[in-house]
């Protein structure tokens, strides 16, 4: 039996900052360095919105359910006293629960994967002598891959689909500095990834779809 949870993202953002509200935007200070980091966690995917058409102008609207998956990334970037700039690829996945077309739903399986590669820009705020926080946001490239899926009366409803486009992002988190170099981190992702279509007729049209994550991580800070 999978966990599921619910992202609470305005009260984690709002707590973070809150945190670092009222902070005046200052110029950079020396010592800039770069770091490596990894980030693993869970998306909150269950479901996906589509259109699915059959042609000649018909259309009904369809659902995916799905079974929420894990995330994890890659990150490297360059850290100033108040800033932070990085490159950072993303990769998540989940499971085909069910298959929804009108009044019709059935269970159905299969996976699908999302990816999405972003140039990020944070602003970063020392809160003690060991925990720092972070907001900021990212935009780039994304795509996504939907399995095919259909009815036991044999209707192909919901074939293959994959897309890719814009990709943004917005971010909040909490740092920890176990050394100088060595940090751990909490934090909550926004994710927004263009919708697949099949390409096809009979085909369907997923909408862009808005991912929430929770993920732990580590970086690694070097000069």
């Amino acid at each position: 039996m999978s966990t599921r949870f619910k992202p609470a993202a305005s009260p984690f953002i709002l707590a973070v900052g809150m945190a670092l509200c009222g902070i005046a935007a200052a110029a950079d200070e020396p010592s800039p360095h770069y770091y490596l980091g990894l980030q693993a966690g869970r998306n909150n995917l269950d479901n996906w919105n589509a259109d699915v058409s059959f042609g000649a102008g018909v259309s009904l609207p369809g659902k995916l359910g799905l079974d929420q998956g894990m995330h994890g990334g890659l990150v490297f970037g360059r850290q100033t006293e108040h800033a932070r700039y990085e490159i950072e690829y993303q990769r998540g996945s989940f499971d085909l629960q069910s298959i929804e077309l009108g009044p019709l739903k059935e269970a159905a399986g299969g996976s699908g994967h999302y990816e999405a590669l972003t140039l990020n820009a944070y602003r970063t705020e020392r809160l003690s002598d060991s925990f720092s926080g972070y907001v900021g946001a990212g935009i780039g490239f994304g795509k996504a891959k939907l399995p095919s899926a259909s009815f036991s009366t044999g209707c192909q409803c919901f074939p293959g689909a994959s897309g890719n486009g814009l990709a943004w992002q917005l971010r909040a988190g909490l740092e920890y500095d176990f050394t100088a170099a060595h940090k751990g981190f909490i934090q909550y992702t926004h994710l927004s990834l263009p919708g697949p279509d099949s390409g096809s007729t009979p085909g369907v049209d997923y909408d862009r779809k808005q991912v929430g994550i929770i993920g732990l991580g580590y970086r690694y800070a070097f000069p």
